[in-house]
Protein backbone atom coordinates (compact mmCIF):
# COMPACT_ATOMS: atom_id res chain seq x y z
CA UNK A 1 0.00 0.00 0.00
CA UNK A 2 1.27 3.28 -0.63
CA UNK A 3 1.67 5.97 1.69
CA UNK A 4 0.80 8.88 -0.72
CA UNK A 5 -1.30 10.35 -2.86
CA UNK A 6 -0.30 12.73 -6.12
CA UNK A 7 -2.18 15.53 -6.29
CA UNK A 8 -0.51 17.11 -9.38
CA UNK A 9 1.26 15.65 -11.97
CA UNK A 10 2.74 18.19 -15.16
CA UNK A 11 4.65 16.76 -18.12
CA UNK A 12 6.27 19.76 -20.57
CA UNK A 13 8.46 19.30 -23.54
CA UNK A 14 10.76 21.80 -25.19
CA UNK A 15 11.29 20.50 -28.76
CA UNK A 16 14.49 23.17 -29.34
CA UNK A 17 16.19 21.89 -26.95
CA UNK A 18 14.75 18.41 -27.07
CA UNK A 19 14.07 18.56 -23.58
CA UNK A 20 11.33 16.77 -21.15
CA UNK A 21 10.43 18.57 -17.51
CA UNK A 22 8.09 16.67 -14.82
CA UNK A 23 6.67 17.80 -12.06
CA UNK A 24 5.03 15.77 -9.44
CA UNK A 25 3.52 17.11 -6.38
CA UNK A 26 2.73 14.55 -3.35
CA UNK A 27 1.02 14.50 0.09
CA UNK A 28 1.41 11.96 2.67
CA UNK A 29 -1.80 10.02 3.85
CA UNK A 30 -2.61 10.46 7.22
CA UNK A 31 -0.50 8.09 9.83
CA UNK A 32 -3.11 4.93 10.90
CA UNK A 33 -3.49 4.60 14.94
CA UNK A 34 -1.63 1.82 15.29
CA UNK A 35 1.57 2.46 13.44
CA UNK A 36 4.97 4.77 14.16
CA UNK A 37 4.23 8.38 13.43
CA UNK A 38 8.20 8.68 11.89
CA UNK A 39 8.45 5.54 10.12
CA UNK A 40 5.05 6.11 8.27
CA UNK A 41 6.19 8.92 7.44
CA UNK A 42 9.39 7.97 5.97
CA UNK A 43 8.38 5.40 4.16
CA UNK A 44 6.04 7.64 2.01
CA UNK A 45 9.44 9.32 1.41
CA UNK A 46 10.94 6.45 0.08
CA UNK A 47 7.94 5.20 -1.60
CA UNK A 48 6.96 8.62 -3.51
CA UNK A 49 10.96 9.51 -4.06
CA UNK A 50 10.78 5.89 -5.97
CA UNK A 51 7.81 6.67 -8.17
CA UNK A 52 9.00 9.56 -9.16
CA UNK A 53 12.17 8.15 -10.64
CA UNK A 54 11.39 5.15 -11.95
CA UNK A 55 11.15 6.27 -15.88
CA UNK A 56 14.12 8.37 -15.72
CA UNK A 57 17.64 7.34 -16.65
CA UNK A 58 20.61 7.81 -14.18
CA UNK A 59 22.07 10.62 -16.19
CA UNK A 60 18.86 13.07 -16.01
CA UNK A 61 18.35 15.20 -13.65
CA UNK A 62 15.78 15.70 -10.24
CA UNK A 63 15.20 18.28 -7.75
CA UNK A 64 13.37 17.92 -4.58
CA UNK A 65 11.38 20.60 -2.37
CA UNK A 66 9.12 20.42 0.33
CA UNK A 67 6.86 23.06 1.96
CA UNK A 68 4.82 23.04 5.05
CA UNK A 69 2.48 25.67 6.67
CA UNK A 70 5.13 24.95 10.30
CA UNK A 71 7.90 26.15 8.16
CA UNK A 72 8.75 29.90 9.02
CA UNK A 73 11.30 30.64 6.71
CA UNK A 74 9.73 29.07 3.54
CA UNK A 75 10.32 26.03 1.58
CA UNK A 76 13.20 23.49 2.10
CA UNK A 77 14.87 21.87 -1.37
CA UNK A 78 17.58 20.06 -2.38
CA UNK A 79 19.49 21.37 -5.61
CA UNK A 80 18.75 19.31 -9.19
CA UNK A 81 21.67 16.30 -9.72
CA UNK A 82 21.53 13.13 -11.95
CA UNK A 83 19.40 10.24 -10.45
CA UNK A 84 22.25 7.90 -10.10
CA UNK A 85 23.59 10.06 -7.23
CA UNK A 86 20.09 10.61 -5.53
CA UNK A 87 20.37 9.22 -2.07
CA UNK A 88 17.12 8.64 -0.04
CA UNK A 89 18.77 9.44 3.21
CA UNK A 90 20.26 12.64 2.10
CA UNK A 91 16.26 13.47 1.71
CA UNK A 92 14.89 12.30 4.71
CA UNK A 93 17.66 14.22 7.02
CA UNK A 94 17.41 17.30 5.31
CA UNK A 95 13.47 17.31 5.53
CA UNK A 96 14.09 15.97 9.65
CA UNK A 97 16.55 19.04 9.72
CA UNK A 98 14.31 21.41 8.88
CA UNK A 99 11.65 20.73 11.00
CA UNK A 100 14.04 20.44 13.44
CA UNK A 101 15.39 24.30 13.46
CA UNK A 102 11.89 25.08 12.98
CA UNK A 103 11.04 23.73 16.68
CA UNK A 104 7.54 21.53 15.27
CA UNK A 105 6.88 17.81 13.97
CA UNK A 106 6.08 16.78 10.91
CA UNK A 107 2.59 16.85 10.03
CA UNK A 108 0.85 15.27 7.52
CA UNK A 109 -1.99 17.72 6.94
CA UNK A 110 0.59 20.58 6.05
CA UNK A 111 3.57 18.77 4.61
CA UNK A 112 3.63 18.79 0.33
CA UNK A 113 6.58 17.30 -1.18
CA UNK A 114 7.54 18.33 -5.10
CA UNK A 115 9.99 16.14 -7.14
CA UNK A 116 10.99 18.60 -10.42
CA UNK A 117 12.77 16.11 -12.89
CA UNK A 118 14.40 16.97 -16.58
CA UNK A 119 15.16 14.06 -19.42
CA UNK A 120 18.05 15.24 -21.07
CA UNK A 121 18.42 14.55 -24.65
CA UNK A 122 21.21 11.54 -26.03
CA UNK A 123 23.49 12.67 -28.72
CA UNK A 124 24.28 15.88 -29.74
CA UNK A 125 21.07 17.48 -29.39
CA UNK A 126 19.03 15.85 -32.19
CA UNK A 127 15.88 13.45 -31.36
CA UNK A 128 16.77 9.66 -31.64
CA UNK A 129 14.54 7.94 -33.84
CA UNK A 130 13.85 4.88 -31.64
CA UNK A 131 13.78 5.57 -27.72
CA UNK A 132 15.84 2.07 -26.65
CA UNK A 133 17.09 -1.59 -28.03
CA UNK A 134 14.44 -3.81 -28.40
CA UNK A 135 12.00 -0.56 -29.91
CA UNK A 136 14.94 -0.27 -32.81
CA UNK A 137 15.24 -4.18 -33.09
CA UNK A 138 11.85 -4.33 -34.03
CA UNK A 139 11.19 -1.88 -36.19
CA UNK A 140 14.64 -2.39 -38.40
CA UNK A 141 14.90 -4.62 -41.37
CA UNK A 142 17.43 -7.13 -41.07
CA UNK A 143 16.83 -7.92 -37.48
CA UNK A 144 14.85 -10.61 -35.53
CA UNK A 145 13.60 -9.57 -32.35
CA UNK A 146 14.05 -12.94 -29.81
CA UNK A 147 11.11 -12.97 -27.49
CA UNK A 148 11.74 -14.63 -24.47
CA UNK A 149 11.07 -14.84 -20.22
CA UNK A 150 14.00 -17.37 -19.72
CA UNK A 151 17.36 -16.62 -19.80
CA UNK A 152 18.18 -18.73 -23.36
CA UNK A 153 17.87 -15.65 -25.33
CA UNK A 154 21.57 -16.54 -26.95
CA UNK A 155 20.51 -20.71 -27.47
CA UNK A 156 17.41 -19.51 -29.06
CA UNK A 157 18.76 -16.80 -31.60
CA UNK A 158 21.56 -19.38 -32.20
CA UNK A 159 19.13 -22.02 -33.88
CA UNK A 160 17.17 -18.95 -35.74
CA UNK A 161 20.31 -17.95 -37.28
CA UNK A 162 21.19 -21.47 -38.44
CA UNK A 163 17.40 -21.96 -39.98
CA UNK A 164 18.13 -18.92 -41.49
CA UNK A 165 21.39 -19.50 -43.28
CA UNK A 166 20.34 -22.93 -44.12
CA UNK A 167 17.28 -22.07 -45.58
CA UNK A 168 15.26 -24.15 -43.21
CA UNK A 169 11.39 -24.53 -44.68
CA UNK A 170 10.17 -24.11 -41.04
CA UNK A 171 12.30 -20.66 -40.75
CA UNK A 172 9.42 -18.95 -39.69
CA UNK A 173 8.00 -21.09 -37.54
CA UNK A 174 11.05 -21.02 -35.88
CA UNK A 175 11.95 -17.20 -35.75
CA UNK A 176 7.92 -16.62 -34.48
CA UNK A 177 8.42 -19.86 -32.03
CA UNK A 178 4.71 -21.41 -33.36
CA UNK A 179 3.74 -24.20 -31.96
CA UNK A 180 6.85 -23.72 -29.74
CA UNK A 181 9.66 -25.08 -31.98
CA UNK A 182 12.52 -22.38 -31.12
CA UNK A 183 11.70 -22.69 -27.80
CA UNK A 184 12.60 -26.63 -28.64
CA UNK A 185 15.45 -26.20 -30.92
CA UNK A 186 16.62 -24.38 -28.16
CA UNK A 187 16.85 -26.86 -25.33
CA UNK A 188 18.11 -29.53 -28.15
CA UNK A 189 20.95 -27.20 -29.42
CA UNK A 190 21.90 -26.93 -24.84
CA UNK A 191 21.25 -30.87 -24.43
CA UNK A 192 23.90 -31.50 -27.51
CA UNK A 193 26.35 -28.63 -26.48
CA UNK A 194 25.99 -29.57 -22.39
CA UNK A 195 25.78 -26.20 -21.78
CA UNK A 196 24.35 -24.53 -18.69
CA UNK A 197 22.84 -20.97 -19.15
CA UNK A 198 23.42 -19.48 -15.63
CA UNK A 199 20.41 -17.13 -14.63
CA UNK A 200 22.34 -14.06 -15.66
CA UNK A 201 22.80 -15.36 -18.60
CA UNK A 202 25.06 -16.47 -21.61
CA UNK A 203 28.68 -14.52 -22.05
CA UNK A 204 32.33 -14.98 -24.05
CA UNK A 205 32.68 -18.62 -22.68
CA UNK A 206 29.27 -19.90 -23.51
CA UNK A 207 29.69 -18.42 -26.85
CA UNK A 208 33.59 -20.19 -27.48
CA UNK A 209 31.63 -23.77 -26.31
CA UNK A 210 28.77 -23.13 -28.80
CA UNK A 211 31.35 -21.99 -31.63
CA UNK A 212 33.09 -25.30 -30.76
CA UNK A 213 30.51 -27.01 -31.42
CA UNK A 214 28.85 -25.26 -34.26
CA UNK A 215 31.24 -26.57 -36.86
CA UNK A 216 30.17 -25.33 -40.54
CA UNK A 217 29.28 -21.50 -38.71
CA UNK A 218 31.44 -18.65 -37.66
CA UNK A 219 29.52 -17.23 -34.76
CA UNK A 220 29.68 -13.21 -34.25
CA UNK A 221 27.88 -11.16 -31.94
CA UNK A 222 27.98 -7.77 -32.79
CA UNK A 223 27.52 -4.69 -30.09
CA UNK A 224 24.45 -2.52 -30.46
CA UNK A 225 24.79 1.00 -30.75
CA UNK A 226 28.25 0.76 -32.53
CA UNK A 227 26.71 0.34 -36.49
CA UNK A 228 28.90 -2.87 -36.77
CA UNK A 229 32.35 -1.55 -36.20
CA UNK A 230 32.57 -3.65 -32.49
CA UNK A 231 32.72 -7.58 -31.92
CA UNK A 232 31.97 -8.81 -28.70
CA UNK A 233 32.98 -12.52 -30.12
CA UNK A 234 33.99 -13.86 -33.69
CA UNK A 235 34.73 -17.45 -33.93
CA UNK A 236 37.89 -18.66 -35.67
CA UNK A 237 36.16 -21.12 -37.95
CA UNK A 238 35.13 -20.97 -41.08
CA UNK A 239 31.22 -21.69 -42.71
CA UNK A 240 28.32 -19.80 -42.22
CA UNK A 241 28.19 -16.87 -40.92
CA UNK A 242 25.90 -17.11 -37.76
CA UNK A 243 25.40 -12.44 -36.77
CA UNK A 244 24.03 -11.69 -33.52
CA UNK A 245 24.00 -8.15 -31.73
CA UNK A 246 24.18 -7.86 -28.21
CA UNK A 247 23.14 -5.26 -25.66
CA UNK A 248 22.63 -4.98 -21.60
CA UNK A 249 22.01 -8.94 -21.79
CA UNK A 250 20.23 -10.10 -24.89
CA UNK A 251 20.82 -11.38 -28.04
CA UNK A 252 19.23 -10.62 -31.47
CA UNK A 253 19.58 -11.83 -34.88
CA UNK A 254 20.88 -9.99 -37.45
CA UNK A 255 19.84 -11.21 -41.07
CA UNK A 256 21.09 -8.37 -43.46
CA UNK A 257 24.19 -6.32 -41.73
CA UNK A 258 23.75 -3.90 -44.36
CA UNK A 259 19.99 -3.06 -42.72
CA UNK A 260 21.01 -3.36 -39.37
CA UNK A 261 23.68 -1.15 -39.75
CA UNK A 262 21.90 1.58 -41.98
CA UNK A 263 24.79 1.22 -44.54
CA UNK A 264 25.00 0.45 -48.24
CA UNK A 265 27.82 -1.62 -48.08
CA UNK A 266 29.48 -3.72 -44.69
CA UNK A 267 32.77 -5.29 -44.54
CA UNK A 268 32.93 -8.48 -42.41
CA UNK A 269 36.53 -8.80 -43.02
CA UNK A 270 37.15 -5.02 -41.31
CA UNK A 271 33.75 -4.72 -39.96
CA UNK A 272 33.51 -1.62 -41.32
CA UNK A 273 30.06 -0.28 -42.80
CA UNK A 274 30.39 2.17 -45.74
CA UNK A 275 28.66 4.13 -48.39
CA UNK A 276 30.44 4.37 -51.21
CA UNK A 277 32.16 1.69 -53.23
CA UNK A 278 35.60 3.86 -52.74
CA UNK A 279 35.32 4.80 -48.98
CA UNK A 280 37.08 1.26 -48.48
CA UNK A 281 39.29 -1.28 -49.98
CA UNK A 282 40.40 -4.84 -48.55
CA UNK A 283 40.95 -8.73 -49.99
CA UNK A 284 38.29 -9.38 -47.87
CA UNK A 285 35.97 -7.46 -50.52
CA UNK A 286 35.00 -8.18 -53.99
CA UNK A 287 36.08 -4.84 -55.89
CA UNK A 288 33.60 -5.53 -58.36
CA UNK A 289 30.52 -5.97 -56.31
CA UNK A 290 31.57 -5.46 -52.89
CA UNK A 291 30.18 -8.37 -51.75
CA UNK A 292 32.03 -9.93 -48.69
CA UNK A 293 33.23 -12.46 -48.16
CA UNK A 294 34.84 -11.52 -52.04
CA UNK A 295 32.78 -13.86 -54.28
CA UNK A 296 34.78 -15.75 -56.43
CA UNK A 297 33.76 -14.41 -60.21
Amino acid sequence: MENFVIIRDVTRNVRRFNLSGRIMEFKIKPVPNNLDPVQWIKNAIIQLIHKAVEALSPHDMVGFSFCSKDFKNGEGWLRFKPVKEVAIDDVWNTITSIYQSNSSGLSTETFCFRVTSVRLPSGLGRSRKYNNYKEECRARRGIVLIKNSDNLCLPRAIVVAMAYVDHDVDYHKIRTNRGKIQDQKAMNLLEETKITIADCGAGIPELQRFQNHLSGYKLTVYLYGRKGRDVMFEGDSAGKHLNLMYHEGHYNVITSLTAAFACIYYCQECHVPYNNKTDHRCGGTCAACQQSPACSK
